[in-house]
């Protein structure tokens, strides 16, 4: 058997041909796992799982941690980890300030 041609033929050869959410989007999959392709065929691609905050790090991801996801169980888990990670980044920045309003400080 040669080697897969592609990097998504790679992925897709290592998890089978379905969409890998099993919830990171935010929606309750039934099943466990999205069903994305179960009546009719969906395009997929190779992304991280769980998906990172920025473009950088989702690119240099290494094959490891690549996963095929549907477009739109991609999209909401990018979205998700997008706002956490503003949310971890805004509670960062509150806790740098309290220091100085800190009268003991």
């Amino acid at each position: 058997m040669s080697a897969p041609r592609t990097l998504l033929a790679a992925v897709l050869a290592a998890y089978g041909p379905a969409c890998a959410c099993a919830g990171a989007c935010g929606r309750e999959h039934a099943s466990r796992q999205c069903l994305a392709g179960a009546d009719k065929p969906v395009a997929l691609h190779a992304a991280p799982y769980p998906p990172h905050a920025t473009e950088t790090a989702n690119a240099s991801a290494p094959l490891a941690e690549l996963r095929p996801w549907c477009g739109p169980c991609w999209t909401r888990a990018l979205k998700r980890e997008r706002e956490a990670a503003a949310e971890r980044r805004r509670l960062e920045l509150d806790q740098a300030q309290l220091a100085l309003f800190d009268p003991a400080g």
